[in-house]
């Protein structure tokens, strides 16, 4: 039996999506629904899926069933970053986000991912067209042969579905999704360097 229910990140998404999913409650109440994270009776998942239905201007709502979390066949993931030495005869790293368990899935993926390097949230739409037929996508963050300290900059094909913030995300349809272009770096350091120093 595991004696941890609730992880550092799992804190983090909670701390993001709360005033998303609960923009009017109070310090009491919000301190109810930590506790109920930290036993694990709340999931962060089923969190993340009302708060992106509740943003979405009525464009979907939160259903249950296999394939997908809304109406119109969209998918709420959650992932965090994973940095690691891939290779270690040739030394070469990998900071990346894995969104699994997409076999089953039927239409745009509403992804919110962490990343514990840059300690900051990124967004990602990707539509069924593109994950077709993958039981997973890797979104790739960095590479290097040899240690580099991750700038967190998505790269590859996957960098192309980022979107801007959370809004944005609950509210990307899946044709809207299917017409990004990447976002700018100039946009993302903007992004990254607001958040160190919030």
């Amino acid at each position: 039996m595991s004696t941890r229910q609730v992880t550092e990140e799992d804190r983090k998404f909670f701390e993001f999506l709360a005033p998303w999913r609960w923009p009017n409650v109070g310090p009491l109440e919000l301190n109810l629904y930590r506790e109920l994270v930290e036993t694990g009776e709340l999931q962060i998942e089923s969190v993340l899926e009302n708060a992106l239905a509740q943003n979405s201007n009525g464009t979907y709502q939160r259903i249950s069933e296999n394939g997908r979390d809304g109406t119109y066949n969209s998918d709420a993931k959650k992932a965090t970053s994973q940095f690691r030495n891939n290779n270690v005869a040739k030394d070469l790293w990998m900071n990346s986000f894995k969104i699994s368990s997409l076999g089953n899935k039927i239409g745009l993926i509403r992804a919110l991912c962490y990343s514990r390097e840059q300690e900051c949230f990124y967004f990602f739409a990707i539509p069924h067209k593109a994950y077709r037929g993958l039981k997973e996508v890797e979104i790739i963050l960095d590479t290097s042969t040899g240690y580099a300290k991750p700038k967190g900059i998505p790269q590859g094909k996957w960098a192309r579905y980022q979107v801007d913030n959370f809004k944005i995300l609950a509210t990307i349809t899946e044709a809207e999704a299917e017409q990004l272009m990447p976002v700018s770096a100039e946009f993302f350091f903007k992004q990254l360097f607001e958040s160190q120093e919030q």
